[in-house]
């Protein structure tokens, strides 16, 4: 929805200052930047998600690098932003970052975790 909305930024900019009830939700060049930093960090969110939804693959035992991938993805955005990003967006993502070190615990520490590894290793002995 967001890539859509930076497709038609133009419009959507048009549309908003020809009708006073909505200059208060006018977005300016600040604005939309952040819109489009938002939908690229999106992206790594959108691929661990389509990753742990495959049905044909053991996700338990995957699950554990995708969370650190994506951890990764979010220290990285963390490091590169810009001061100008609002304090808000930062601890939005620092809150992400967070929340999926504490995942990543919870699946380091379940034995669930372990015996699916060990699981998948004797199903599929050529993996490693």
């Amino acid at each position: 929805m967001l890539g859509r909305a930076l497709d038609y930024r133009d419009t959507i900019d048009s549309f908003v200052s020809r009708n006073k009830d909505l200059h208060a939700f006018e977005l300016n060049n600040t604005d939309w930047e952040s819109i489009k930093l938002v939908a690229m960090w999106l992206k790594s969110f959108r691929s661990a998600t389509t990753e742990m939804s495959a049905t044909k693959v053991p996700m338990l035992s995957t699950t554990h690098a995708i969370f650190r991938g994506l951890q990764d993805d979010i220290k990285n955005i963390l490091r590169d932003l810009p001061n100008s990003v609002s304090p808000k967006i930062k601890l939005g993502l620092t809150d992400a970052h967070r929340k999926l070190s504490d995942y990543y615990y919870q699946f380091d520490a379940s034995p669930f975790y372990t015996w699916a590894a060990c699981m998948c290793i004797l199903v599929k002995p050529n993996i490693l």
